[in-house]
């Protein structure tokens, strides 16, 4: 769609994974909205990334991921302020995204003439109600996106296709609650172009990219948790605590074949099969987070070399490690 041209035509190499591969370069500032830790629920309460911080000790910075301030060195010796799996990746909470569109508003001269996309991948028109056995098949619940938007043009961007619809910037939060729904747009803009926010569908953050007095405005807003960020700031790192974890577990995977992780939030198991004829080693893995997330897996493994084989190890115990705290 031509109203979204210029947002692929400033985007860095999606391989890249830099802010600038989520949100548009050429901006004056960005920021990373952080998404709550958890949200409220029946069961739940609203927990922010510094109340986290706060629990483990570990300095909310900057350049901070999830796990930074979830998953410390060592065990905190009060409960931990969360119980979920961690932020919700790829959506503003909504109350955060509606002051986000209030800020936002104040920052174009085209407040009421705003662009919106959510990812054409969540498939709510295509989910299938259960029901209790000899039951006539329930309805599907109805599509929280209306039919001409369903039916409309999509916005085609690096490995990725959208939905567009428009109104002004309060409408951000237009598919939410809808069939039990509670996803805001993935990326949003005025017409005139003057801001852009994006959320990516794997991040447990937005980005807002903007005139410096927007940003500072994100920043000071203290009903929102936003941090600054840079262009070229990397989407992801890993703390130096976690790859010793990693890398201690792949030295005594490859010693005795099987190796057990105890972090400060859960465990994670693995085993290491031996060589054998025509057959390659596969890494054996389950995880049990003190948040409830479980998981097991088996990769395998294809390296030849000693020194790849180990290094592909390191990455996915990494992975494991990362995902008992969802983040």
């Amino acid at each position: 769609m031509a109203e979204a041209a210029w947002i692929g035509e400033r985007l860095a190499p999606f391989g890249s994974s830099v802010v600038t591969s989520v949100v548009p370069g050429g901006f004056e500032a960005y920021a990373r909205v952080l998404h709550p830790a958890e949200e409220p629920s029946w069961e739940a309460r609203l927990v922010r990334w510094a109340e986290v911080a706060a629990w483990s000790g570990v300095p909310l910075r900057r350049d901070a991921q999830f796990h930074t301030i979830a998953l410390p060195p060592d065990r905190p010796a009060a409960d931990a302020p969360w119980s979920s799996q961690g932020p919700r990746e790829g959506s503003l909470y909504p109350p955060d995204a509606e002051v986000l569109a209030e800020i936002a508003a104040a920052w174009t001269a085209t407040p009421g003439h705003c662009w919106f996309c959510v990812w054409d991948g969540y498939g709510w028109d295509n989910i299938a109600p259960l029901t209790a056995a000899g039951q006539p098949t329930a309805a599907p619940p109805p599509d929280p996106l209306p039919a001409a938007v369903r039916s409309g043009p999509r916005v085609h961007l690096p490995h990725r296709d959208y939905l567009l619809y428009r109104g002004p910037a309060g409408a951000v939060t237009a598919t939410c609650g809808l069939a039990d729904e509670q996803q805001a747009a993935n990326l949003w803009w005025p017409q005139d172009r003057a801001w852009c926010v994006a959320s990516g569908i794997d991040l447990p953050w937005s980005y807002v990219a903007g005139p410096a007095g927007l940003i500072e405005h994100v920043l000071a807003d203290t009903r929102i948790e936003a941090l600054p960020a840079g262009p070229g700031d990397p989407l992801a790192r890993v703390e130096d605590w976690v790859t010793g974890w990693a890398e201690q577990a792949a030295a005594d995977l490859f010693a005795t074949g099987e190796a057990v992780i105890t972090t400060s939030r859960g465990t994670v198991q693995a085993w290491l099969s031996r060589p054998a004829w025509r057959r390659g080693r596969a890494l054996r893995t389950q995880a049990s987070g003190d948040n409830g997330v479980t998981g097991s897996s088996t990769r395998n493994l294809g390296r030849d070399d000693d020194q790849e084989l180990r290094r592909d190890v390191v990455t996915y115990l990494t992975f494991d490690l990362i995902e008992l705290v969802g983040g």
